[in-house]
């Protein structure tokens, strides 16, 4: 493209040709002009071609500079232009008029050419400001609708993957609850009958956020799943899945799980634990412990490591509550973490060992404490209560 073409174009507009000469002798050697002798004839070289700013004089018979102006500013096409008004002395008023009209600048006539120069100059680089930021915002206002998308797919994601029915089993009431953050999280928890005695449950978390976390904890929570009907002891499960999701993870991408084996005839419990946060179980006689025994790292980052697991009896009344870490990790408005001794606190002042309200509690003391803050995590749990045989 010839560089003469890429030169901003000044639209004068005054009804005196010795005026418009005076201002294309000024502004020629950087600036593209275009002239007009009066408002109508400015206007359709506006409709035309848009100038990058408007020279316009204020007294002209017909149609006045105030009007051009007024007609400029009415049509969102011409709107942004900036106008900067040519006046006398003595036209105080029009200035004033002129500014409620949506004026730049005045310059008073006799035109002198160094302070037209520089206020073109000042105004053009205004008006190339103002586009710039015009279409940040633009493109911010997209990037935000895509990033809303992607969180509503991400949600969609995670929702269809939570079990929508719980077994109906009278050795063993289940409770679950998922509070999802703004940002997507990769949260889930899972539960079936893996046989006529057997239910098998798990909680994780999905490293990251968005559809990326979202889809990993899709696959993470299907494997799972499906190796369970295979291999029902809990470590070697684990063990199956570590391994199948550190073979292609460039992301290096990594999901924390508590799995477990509730037998329902004997209450015996088989767990094992992939870098989760120690459930904590409620005895029926009201006291908490910590499940610390086993505690293996993150899995889908070591292919080879071999997971082990333990074993807990459970006895009728008792719940094993099973959480995210943004239960413990949520923090209140000075950045205080609700923190292990809290939760502990909340499950021995929990009146009964019914499920819901272990759950109902926990999200109370939970959002009480960080009234005001951001959620920045999922706040999820699962609690399991068996009843005996």
């Amino acid at each position: 493209m010839d560089n003469k073409e890429q030169r901003p174009v000044v639209l004068a507009v005054d009804d005196t040709p010795q005026n418009l000469d005076v201002v294309k002798g000024i502004l020629t050697p950087q600036y593209r002009i275009k002239v007009a002798t009066n408002g109508p004839a400015a206007l359709k070289i506006v409709e035309k071609q848009l100038p990058d700013i408007i020279l316009l004089d204020i007294m002209m018979p017909g149609m006045s500079g105030l009007e051009v102006c007024r007609e400029l500013k009415a049509n969102p096409r011409s709107a942004d232009i900036p106008v900067i008004f040519l006046t006398a002395k003595d036209q105080t008023e029009d200035e004033t008029e002129g500014f409620a009209l949506g004026a730049a600048d005045y310059i008073l006539k006799p035109v002198n050419p160094p302070i037209l120069q520089a206020r073109v100059k000042t105004h053009l680089a205004l008006k190339q400001s103002m586009d710039a930021l015009q279409q940040t915002s633009a493109e911010l206002a997209r990037a935000k609708q895509r990033m809303e998308l992607e969180l509503n797919v991400g949600r969609d994601i995670q929702h269809s993957m939570l079990p929508n029915t719980v077994p109906e089993r009278s050795e063993v009431t289940l409770c679950a609850s998922m509070d999802a953050a703004r940002e997507v999280g990769g949260d889930f928890y899972d539960y079936y009958m893996l046989s006529e005695d057997e239910l098998c449950f798990c909680v994780a978390d999905v490293s990251g956020k968005g559809v990326p976390a979202a889809l990993f904890m899709a696959m993470s929570k299907i494997l799972i799943r499906s190796r369970a009907r295979d291999e029902r002891d809990p470590a070697k499960n684990i063990t199956r899945v570590n391994a199948e999701l550190s073979e292609d993870n460039p992301e290096c991408m990594f999901v924390t799980v508590f799995f477990g084996v509730l037998n329902l005839s004997t209450g015996e419990l088989v767990y094992t634990n992939g870098g989760h946060n120690p459930p904590l179980m409620r005895r029926a006689s009201g006291e908490v412990e910590a499940l610390r025994d086993i505690h293996g790292p993150v899995v889908a980052i070591m292919p080879g490591e071999e997971y082990g697991q333990s074993t807990l009896q459970m006895e009728p009344g008792d719940v094993l509550l099973v959480f995210t870490d943004g239960v413990t990790e949520a923090m209140d408005t000075s950045d205080n973490l609700y923190g292990d001794d809290r939760l502990f606190d909340v499950l021995k002042a929990v009146p009964d060992s019914n499920v819901r309200s272990v759950v109902d509690c926990v999200n109370e003391s939970v959002a009480a404490f960080a009234a005001g803050a951001e959620q920045a995590d999922d706040i999820t749990m699962l609690a399991v209560r068996y009843n005996g045989y």
